[in-house]
Parts: C-alpha cells; structure tokens; sequence
C-alpha cells in the first residue's frame, strides 16, 4: 500500500497535538484539506488544516501560499463556532525534514482575507530563515507596509489557546 505525501504532513500535526495533551478527532476528511475536534482537560476546538509544499523563494526567505474558497470561508469563519476555530497551515518542504506548522486563530485569518469581494481568498506565510517571527499577508491587505507578525513557534501558540481565543 502506498502512502501519500498528504497523509504524512496530516500526521505530523496529528502527532503534534497529541505529544502536548489533545485528543484529535477527524470531523472531515478531504486531499486538500481536513477538520479536526480537538479537546483536552481545558477546553475544545476545531482545528482546520490545509498544506502548502512547494514555497516560493524570497532572498533568505520562504513563502507558502495557501488560497481558500467563498465555501469554505461560510464552513469557518462565518460559522457559529468561529471563536472556537483555530487554523493550522503545514508549510511544507520536498524532503518533509524542514516542514513546520503555523497555528492561526480565526480572527487572525479573517483580518488577512476577510473582504467583501467573492471569489477566491488567499494568504501567504513567509518565514526568513534563522529568525523567531514570521509574516502572514492575505488577500484582504494587497497594499505594501500591511501584515501580521506572530510567533514560530506551535507549542508557544498552543500555550496560548485560551488567551488567544477570549
């Protein structure tokens, strides 16, 4: 049986939650992207997982692109558990050793695609090598000078649930 790429980026943020204290549950599967119930002793979430493994290069820098849908958005940020709803983005690479994930709250995505144009929606994550914070840009903000900075690291963000969702 052969494995595909996909499911080994799935099951790195798979095991991921589970080795910090959640309990994932596929809500819905898919090629491109996934729904996972997340809980522990605290609280719970859902967590919606979309990849990205061919970046683009930028001087000492990489930049994933990830593009979203008018359908997906009403399953996410307009739905009734939009406070709930966390975003992970695996900004992938070729040899899956340099892989990482970046965890967003739906406000945080909202602000960067969120406008009232239909169509399709994007955002990009750059991260520039050796450094603690990356970009996140979208569709929302074209104009120069606009982005979010937030931190690298997972179990940082992870650590930060509860403050970042209230």
């Amino acid at each position: 049986m052969s494995i595909p790429k996909v499911d080994f980026y799935f099951g790195a943020l798979l095991s991921h939650l589970v080795s910090r204290g959640f309990s994932p549950v596929m809500k819905e599967g898919g090629q491109d992207r996934r729904i996972y119930a997340l809980k522990n002793e605290v609280d719970s979430y859902l967590i919606y997982a979309k990849y990205s493994f061919t970046p683009r290069f930028k001087k000492e820098s990489r930049i994933w692109t990830f593009s979203f849908y008018d359908t997906e958005m009403e399953k996410t940020l307009r739905s009734r558990y939009d406070s709930q709803y966390l975003f992970a983005f695996i900004c992938g690479e070729e040899d899956l050793e340099n892989t990482e994930i970046i965890l967003l709250t739906a406000s945080e995505v909202s602000e960067c695609i969120k406008t009232s144009e239909a169509g399709r929606k994007w955002l990009t994550i750059e991260m520039a090598d050796r450094k603690r914070t990356l970009t996140v840009r979208g569709s929302a903000h074209t104009g120069p000078g606009y982005s979010l900075k937030i931190t690298r690291s997972t179990d940082q963000r992870l650590e930060e649930l509860p403050t970042m969702l209230f």
